[in-house]
């Protein structure tokens, strides 16, 4: 370790005969060291490791006698000179009254006058301290000594450490009158740097070679640097010599994928590499070359970061990222970012502004699959994978496209939407598909609308995308936004609601059973057993789910399955299953509550009416907060207590484990994600006034998937288009038609593809209405009156068939109520109302209607009859009209409505009002 002296103004290090000195061990001779040296460095404070080096003692400190040098018991340091920084000037600048006292003594050959006038001085500094001292002392030999072991003085202070040490004391009154006479600025910069020299540094040979050392170490600086920077390019030049061996290295540094590689290196030809290696290489701009606009455009879609990097490296001769955004628009439908969409969101949003309000809009994105073909359309090859970008029409390697990436705005505070751009792909990245939704996001800026919200579904490659872009979906540290890359705003992204319910439903449907946080069992067996129970009894509880519902694995696509299956009317059939006592549903309150959650929860995330009146499919409005809030805490605290058992290896038994931390996460995490965004976007744009109210439905990828229709339609509902297909059904439906009609502001929705609509031509027969009676009648002796009973008998036990019947009963009560228009007979259906109807008990709302006893009679009846000769449904011909006839000969008229006996005195006896009513209830079952 390096020992320093501890003053301030010395810092001398022990080595070419100066010692250093520890502070004395005795506590009042250390207390006298610390208070001399306070003197002269107020704010001195010593520390256990503080050495004071022997340029600060006198000779006579020191005790001669022992072999080593060693201070006396009571030496205490006396001698200190300026550092070398400041001139001997400071010494006497705040002496202006005794200067000449000063000058008049050093001129007077006896020294102890000297000493005594110095002495007299009330003020001097830490150089005239030693001055004195040295002055006083009558061997100039000593003086010369003392001053000599000082390492830092200034250039002052060796002039006069030369004249003291001569005899001739009149030379030290020349030093000392140019010290008194001198004006010069008493601090001197350190003379660092070439520029910090002037003229008058030079004038003494030692300044000069303080000048030439600095100025030699700036050079040798410099030299260093530009051959390092020299070695770097001939480094880059040897390694880089060719287009190949650029794309080589950025993807050994990572920079591209493998996908990229392979892009770059097969769609330009030997001839085109060597074009675009000497444009990298030019010092001078000029007009970029049609093929390096090719590579600059391919580059930056695979990797902004490797564009960056090139561009860096090969001083900037590649464009500008915003020129890149310029060449993506295009002006003829082909793949790429489509020009007159954008021309239309301008517009659009002009009239959003021309009202004072902002156009807030949605995006969203998805891939359709289309037919990996090749198609000469006369000009180029279509087909291949093709960003917008111009890639070379003669390459015939590239890899054909196999799906369409399409990216769509859907207005929020308005009615319309619009694609904006399409890519055809061979499947891309996370990363890739995030320098798109970037590219998207900043040519939508450039028209002044303002995109709030990104949906997508659940694939690996959109999770991986929305982490590139900024967000975090893990459910530990969920941060479901990311910044827009121009304004830095939160854009919220949703996961579509339609793809996670389907993806509960296959997990429940693949698991068979979950497990609530009590413990409790959600099965899906009970949904199995509804099924087969309305099967049994042929007759179902209001509900919709049947068969292919539980069967879904042929159909995991249709959306309508799995938003029936998790519905409250078949809650509501599960729990009335299980008050009527069938052993097959007890414990299901756990089932239905999942259930009527599930279905909460998508009606929340599916809101499309302004006027809804049902508490989840309301708009979610300012007004809504309380509830909004409430709903979404309780949602995603009921979805996070999900669990699941997963065989323990270790342990060798099963355990319990949070379904959002299984292999089947997806669902259950991505309605999760819709809640936490929807909350956050109610915070930032409702709350904030910046949108009045928001329809959920909006932010769903259901406008992508109708318009995937339309494109499908468009080819004779070809599920598999070609890419050339895709590019034309594109054109049709945007550009030419709709978009086109919006530039010459005809008024046209610019989404009205919505309202496309496919003519139909009829060719089925014109049905005969012919009754034949003898049909009718002809077959009554199928079964004997006996079956018949008892059959009847039968369907009047049942109480599951009773209270089915009853519940379309009601439904045909309100029917007949509506048409009818004689009070009296309004009057009577009023009356005898069914109050013990337990299914519609359980199913109403306040909306249905309890059945007239009469009707529910001839409801039963009716469901008799259509028992009794349903396998005559296939062969019979007018079943309808023959169904009503048997039913209304099975009813003996005079047992029904006997309030209405009066009233049918007096009208036509084979057509009166009782009759009337049984024919418009058999007709409306």
């Amino acid at each position: 370790m390096v020992n320093i002296c501890s003053i301030k103004s010395c810092r001398n290090i022990g080595k070419d005969g100066i010692h250093m000195h520890k502070f004395p061990s005795n506590e009042q001779t250390a207390m006298k060291w610390t208070n001399i040296i306070k003197k002269i460095q107020p704010s001195y404070m010593p520390l256990k490791s503080s050495m004071i080096c022997s340029a600060h003692f006198k000779t006579s400190d020191y005790n001669l006698n022992y072999k080593k040098i060693k201070l006396n018991d009571n030496a205490v340091p006396s001698i200190f000179l300026t550092t070398s920084r400041k001139s001997l000037m400071k010494i006497f600048e705040d002496l202006p009254k005794n200067c000449d006292s000063l000058k008049y003594n050093l001129s007077n050959s006896d020294d102890t006058k000297v000493n005594e006038t110095i002495s007299n001085t009330s003020e001097y500094s830490e150089a005239s301290t030693s001055l004195k001292y040295n002055l006083s002392n009558s061997d100039d030999t000593k003086v010369n000594e003392t001053i000599s072991n000082t390492s830092e003085y200034s250039e002052a202070s060796t002039s006069l450490k030369y004249n003291l040490s001569n005899s001739d004391t009149s030379s030290v009154l020349g030093v000392a009158d140019n010290l008194l006479t001198s004006s010069l600025v008493t601090r001197i910069k350190r003379k660092t740097f070439v520029g910090d020299f002037n003229e008058n540094d030079l004038d003494t040979p030692r300044k000069r070679k303080k000048y030439w050392n600095t100025s030699q170490r700036t050079f040798n600086e410099y030299k260093r640097r530009i051959k390092s920077l020299e070695n770097r390019n001939q480094y880059l030049r040897n390694k880089i010599k060719n287009v190949e061996q650029l794309i080589s290295h950025l993807q050994k540094t990572n920079k591209i994928s493998d996908e990229c590689y392979s892009m770059l290196k097969d769609s330009l030809p030997d001839i085109q590499k060597e074009i675009i290696l000497k444009q990298l290489n030019m010092t001078t701009q000029r007009s970029v070359t049609p093929e390096l606009r090719s590579f600059a455009l391919t580059l930056n879609f695979y990797s902004s970061s490797a564009y960056n990097y090139v561009r860096k490296k090969f001083n900037k001769c590649l464009p500008h990222p915003s020129t890149l955004r310029k060449w993506y628009t295009v002006v003829d439908g082909s793949p790429g970012i489509t020009k007159e969409s954008l021309v239309a969101i301008e517009l659009k949003n002009d009239e959003m502004k021309s009202r004072g309000k902002n156009l807030i809009c949605a995006m969203m994105l998805d891939e359709m699959c289309i037919k990996e073909d090749i198609h000469f359309n006369g000009k180029k090859n279509q087909g291949f994978i093709d960003f917008g970008m111009g890639m070379m029409e003669d390459c015939d390697n590239l890899p054909l496209a196999r799906e369409a990436l399409v990216i769509m705005l859907v207005a929020l505070n308005s009615n319309w939407k619009i694609p904006i751009a399409y890519f055809l792909t061979n499947g891309l990245l996370g990363q890739e598909k995030a320098n798109i939704v970037n590219l998207c996001l900043e040519a939508v800026h450039q028209t002044g609308a303002k995109v709030k919200t990104l949906t997508f579904d659940g694939a690996s490659s959109n999770i991986m995308m929305a982490t590139k872009l900024g967000a975090n979906l893990n459910i530990s540290n969920c941060q479901p936004y990311f910044k827009h890359p121009i304004t830095k705003e939160n854009i919220h992204i949703f996961y579509d609601a339609c793809h996670m319910l389907k993806l509960c439903r296959n997990t429940l449907g693949d698991w068979k059973v979950f497990f609530d946080k009590n413990g409790d069992a959600i099965k899906w067996q009970f949904f199995k057993s509804l099924v087969e129970l309305q099967n049994e009894k042929d007759l179902h509880l209001a509900t919709k789910i049947r068969n292919r519902h539980i069967n879904y694995h042929k159909e995991k696509m249709k959306v309508k399955l799995a938003a029936q299956v998790f519905s409250s009317s078949v809650a509501d059939a599960i729990d009335y299953s299980k008050n009527i006592g069938l052993k097959e549903f007890s414990n299901s309150e756990s089932t239905t509550f999942f259930c009527r959650m599930i279905n909460n929860i998508f009606d929340f995330l599916n809101t499309r009416n302004f006027l809804g009146q049902t508490e989840y499919k309301k708009p979610i409005k300012l007004d809504k907060e309380t509830f909004v809030d409430e709903f979404i805490s309780t949602a995603i605290e009921y979805l996070k207590s999900l669990q699941t058992k997963v065989w323990n290896k270790k342990e060798n038994k099963l355990n319990h484990i949070p379904i959002i931390e299984s292999k089947r996460k997806t669902g259950f995490l991505g309605l999760i994600i819709c809640l936490t965004s929807m909350s956050n976007f109610f915070k930032e744009n409702i709350k904030t006034k910046e949108i009045d109210f928001l329809l959920t439905y909006k932010t769903s990828q259901d406008h992508l998937e109708m318009f995937f229709s339309l494109i499908r339609t468009r080819g004779g509902f070809n599920n598999n288009p070609t890419a050339s297909q895709f590019e034309a059904a594109y054109k049709r439906l945007i550009v030419h038609t709709e978009l086109s009609q919006i530039a010459t502001n005809s008024g046209t929705n610019c989404a009205s593809q919505d309202s496309t609509s496919i003519l139909h031509v009829s060719s089925t027969n014109k049905a005969n209405n012919i009754c034949n009676n003898d049909d009718i009648f002809s077959f009554a002796e199928i079964e004997n009156d006996s079956e018949l009973f008892n059959k009847f008998d039968n369907l009047y036990n049942d109480k599951y068939i009773n209270d089915v019947i009853e519940y379309i009963a009601g439904v045909v009560t309100k029917k007949v109520t509506k048409v009818i228009k004689c009070s009296v007979c309004i009057s009577a259906l009023m009356m005898d109302i069914q109050q013990n109807a337990s299914l519609i008990n359980i199913k109403s709302r306040g909306a249905l209607t309890k059945p007239n006893k009469n009707i529910a009679e001839i409801c039963k009846i009716a469901e008799f009859t259509f028992r009794s000769f349903q396998h005559k449904i296939d062969i019979q011909k007018n079943i309808i009209e023959f169904l009503t006839i048997k039913s209304i000969s099975s009813i003996q008229i005079t047992n029904y409505f006997n309030c209405l006996n009066e009233h049918i005195k007096t009208q036509d006896p084979l057509n009166h009002h009782t009759s009337q009513i049984i024919r418009l209830a058999l007709n409306f079952i």
